[in-house]
């Protein structure tokens, strides 16, 4: 998906944060930190939330726009030269994180409820709800993404796998 910037006329890659086309082409954006849950989550964790109504109903957005996308297997977006890794299903879940200029993946099928541990990082799954905090427990930028997405803007990352039975 690309974000079109009126102000400045360029597109930026909404998995990558690069400015793709237009004047600032190779320009990056700083992420931001960023979490995916339910409304019911996201309630109760912020109860005091504010939330922009429009001024009247969009009709187009009454439910999830996505919902029909993510029921069937095929993939309608080019995933490029790179190949769509087998392990998980092309559109399942997985969160990303830029570190020292290093891509890691953390797919919702390989993390556990509760807290996962991947060295220095600590990644909370609670329901589809997935952060990703710090040694001292202050959120670390993430985005959530699809397998395929993963796979192909990130083929040089590195994929969690949660420790074995017998590591731990």
């Amino acid at each position: 998906m690309l974000y079109y910037d009126r102000q400045t006329e360029t597109f930026w890659s909404g998995l990558t944060g690069g400015a793709v086309v237009g004047p600032l082409t190779g320009s990056q954006l700083k992420w931001v930190d960023s979490e995916v849950a339910s409304w019911k989550q996201w309630r109760k964790s912020h109860p005091k939330t504010t939330v922009l109504k429009p001024p009247r109903p969009i009709g187009a957005y009454r439910g999830d726009p996505y919902s029909r996308y993510r029921e069937v297997d095929r993939i309608i977006f080019p995933t490029g030269p790179h190949p769509i890794d087998k392990r998980y299903p092309p559109k399942s879940s997985c969160t990303i994180v830029l570190r020292k200029g290093k891509a890691r993946c953390y797919p919702h099928a390989a993390l556990k409820e509760g807290r996962n541990r991947d060295g220095e990082l600590t990644i909370v799954k609670q329901g589809e709800n997935v952060r990703v905090l710090d040694a001292e427990g202050k959120a670390v930028a993430s985005m959530f993404a699809y397998w395929f997405a993963w796979c192909a803007f990130y083929p040089k990352g590195t994929v969690y796998s949660p420790p074995s039975k017998a590591s731990r």
